[in-house]
């Protein structure tokens, strides 16, 4: 657990209803989990949301029940144990969709915004923040630029985005839209900057290849913060990304020294 949201086990194990396909499709990506199965089989309703919501995850529940067929579904003590632990281990997922200022007021969200405003001249710029969560890069540009698209597939996220943009008189400016990193919803060449934090990894081609393809030629690729993650380094190295070093303040995971990097597209 990251230890973000200070009331993370009392969660009802039903917060997973309120779970993004995309967030489905990733569990399908990992192991065959003991626990999800005792889930799916002490609440056939999580597990029919999860066959309904995420249909690419069907032979992975096949699976993982067929895997775990003779289990039995333990005593209410034991399973709200298994619920907690299945809960714990989604706490980022459970924060975005219940309680995002739980997030947003982490100390490593405090870093210095001119390591991201410094990077180029923001005035008169459309910008695409991709995977904006609760808005620390599309609030620290906002002031300058023309106008911030937040590219953000959680639906309570976007909410959040919209509300804070409303109450800081940022309506006019920052729009919070559905999408995801290896599928923006924009045409070819429509932004000035496109951005994006902590969310490059996995298909990062794709990924890549995306904020590449919405990019105007002579516009900025920017990733801040980066992935501490060395492959994520080199892959960004690799294409052509300068980058440097800045530091994250406080002491929980997530802080501490991490990177960004920048790319003005040819």
């Amino acid at each position: 657990m990251f230890n973000w949201k200070k009331d993370i086990l009392e969660q009802p194990i039903e917060t997973m209803f309120l779970f993004e396909e995309h967030q489905l499709r990733y569990l399908a990506e990992g192991e065959l989990c003991k626990d999800i199965a005792v889930v799916f089989k002490a609440h056939p309703a999580i597990e029919w949301f999860v066959r309904h919501k995420a249909p690419s995850t069907n032979e992975w529940v096949d699976e993982l029940m067929a895997k775990y067929a003779d289990l039995p579904i333990p005593a209410a003590e034991d399973l709200r144990e298994i619920e907690k632990a299945v809960i714990g281990s989604m706490e980022d997922w459970v924060i975005f969709a219940t309680t995002p200022d739980d997030y947003h007021n982490q100390p490593f969200n405090r870093w210095d915004e001119t390591e991201l405003t410094g990077l180029t001249d923001f005035a008169g710029k459309t910008v695409i923040d991709i995977c904006s969560g609760t808005g620390k890069q599309a609030f620290a540009v906002a002031p300058l630029c023309k106008t911030v698209f937040c590219v953000e597939p959680v639906h309570n996220l976007r909410k959040y985005l919209k509300e804070k943009a409303r109450a800081n008189d940022l309506s006019g400016k920052i729009f919070a839209v559905d999408g995801l990193l290896e599928d923006i919803p924009f045409p070819n060449e429509f932004a000035d900057v496109t951005i994006c934090g902590d969310a490059l990894f996995g298909r990062m081609d794709r990924q890549l290849a995306e904020m590449t393809r919405v990019t105007k030629p002579g516009g900025m690729i920017i990733v801040c913060p980066g992935n501490a993650n060395s492959e994520h380094h080199r892959f960004l190295v690799s294409n052509g990304f300068e980058w440097s070093r800045f530091h994250q303040p406080g002491a929980v995971i997530g802080s501490g020294w991490t990177s960004k990097y920048w790319k003005t597209k040819q």
